[in-house]
């Protein structure tokens, strides 16, 4: 089960009621350790439902994960691979990043994880696409450098194994981490990043390639940049024949410090037509939302959701505040494509903690944040699913 089709709302109202959507809250639960199944049950909170899936078996968690679903129409396994986490010491703490190769599968929602073949590599902070019943790991990096290659996953079903393919497309035409993709029918699309860990400039470049095309005849194609920064960890999402870029960072010089690099926080948004192989800007959007969860979750056919990212807030505070940062925004907000304008969607609740440089996966009638950065330098294992409740039935409508 695909999640809801982009004619229909995600209240299962068509797409001609689209205000039932805006009034709607996300909320969730939390509670249970790594590797255990959910402890509660699903809440509805407005027109979605927030849901626990197993924790991923790492008691630390990761941010910048590759994770999609093998298997044709959205029905296989889910997978959740590579990443970075402080395993031992957290930053404040003189703890040193690590980058990881380990592969997860959970076959099913009410499943137990399952330990796969790893990544030929430790890599983070890629781009995954869902495709063809493959997962394809596009770039990404570690300490030390941003590559061009791409890995592609695929579960066999007889054997009840992950068969992982190394370079499995073409080099992208340059290194790149810390971007967001997004596909439209079989051709993903690839947004910004940078090119190397150190680099002093983001990226405007914006890529595309058939996956559905045969090895042979698949090349990289170059489209034209946004008429705006360049930048690193931007939301991406799609309606229909376009797609839509909303904020992200732009890396500029560190004034303050004399040297290197720091981030502007962008809060612009662009729309490219595929049809016309061009941008055209937008309202921005109320906050930057650099780092949210992408792609940005497609409600109906005019509308996107976007799902807390850092705004900048606490950006430069995070030496001094350390152990003690409160975490990231709360507010979710909503896009009007036809409008044209942006609204709030409310907030997510205190029981859980927003998680930012992660993907969302779109799975089984529902989507899938797995995993995360909660605060600066601190993961968590959740595995949180966002659904459409299910029909009300007519008796208990009657009932009613």
């Amino acid at each position: 089960m695909q999640p809801p089709p982009r004619s229909e709302s995600v209240l299962g109202e068509p797409a001609r009621k689209p205000g039932l959507v805006l009034l709607s809250m996300l909320c969730g639960i939390c509670g249970c350790g790594p590797g255990h199944a959910a402890e509660s049950p699903p809440r509805e909170s407005g027109g979605l439902v927030w849901s626990r899936l197993a924790d991923l078996p790492d008691r630390v968690g990761v941010a910048g994960s590759f994770a999609g679903v093998c298997g044709g129409a959205g029905e296989g396994p889910l997978v959740v691979a590579g990443g970075a986490n402080f395993p031992d010491r957290l930053p404040w703490e003189a703890g040193t990043k690590a980058w990881h190769a380990a592969t997860y599968v959970l076959p099913a929602p009410d499943a137990a994880w399952r330990t796969a073949t790893p990544l030929p590599r430790p890599l983070g902070y890629g781009v995954t696409a869902s495709h063809g019943g493959r997962v394809w790991c596009v770039g990404g990096g570690d300490a030390k450098e941003h590559v061009r290659s791409t890995v592609a996953l695929e579960w066999d079903a007889a054997t009840e194994r992950l068969v992982v393919e190394a370079d499995a497309l073409p080099p992208l035409p340059q290194p790149m981490a810390f971007g967001s993709g997004v596909v439209v029918g079989s051709r993903l699309f690839i947004a910004g990043g940078q090119t190397t860990p150190s680099a002093t400039e983001a990226l405007n470049a914006f890529w595309s390639i058939d996956l559905a095309a045969a090895p042979g005849d698949r090349r990289w194609r170059e489209h034209p940049g946004w008429p705006g920064a360049k930048r690193i960890l931007p939301v991406v999402g799609v309606l229909g024949g376009k797609i839509y870029l909303a904020s992200g960072a732009e890396l500029v010089p560190d004034a303050t410090a004399g040297s290197g690099v720091t981030r502007r926080f962008l809060t612009d948004a662009y729309e490219f037509d595929l049809s016309r192989d061009a941008w055209r800007p937008l309202a921005p959007c109320p906050v930057p939302l650099v780092a949210a969860p992408s792609p940005a979750l497609t409600l109906d056919a005019t509308h996107l959701a976007f799902l807390p990212g850092d705004d900048g807030t606490l950006f430069f505070k995070q030496k001094q505040l350390a152990g003690s940062h409160p975490g990231f925004p709360r507010a979710v907000h909503v896009y009007d494509a036809a409008r044209d304008a942006w609204a709030a969607l409310g907030t997510v609740p205190e029981e859980i903690r927003p998680a930012v440089t992660t993907p969302t996966v779109a799975w089984r009638g529902g989507w899938i944040v797995p995993t995360g950065e909660v605060q600066p330098g601190m993961r968590s294992p959740q595995i949180m699913r966002i659904s459409a409740p299910a029909p009300e039935s007519p008796s208990r409508k009657r009932r009613g």
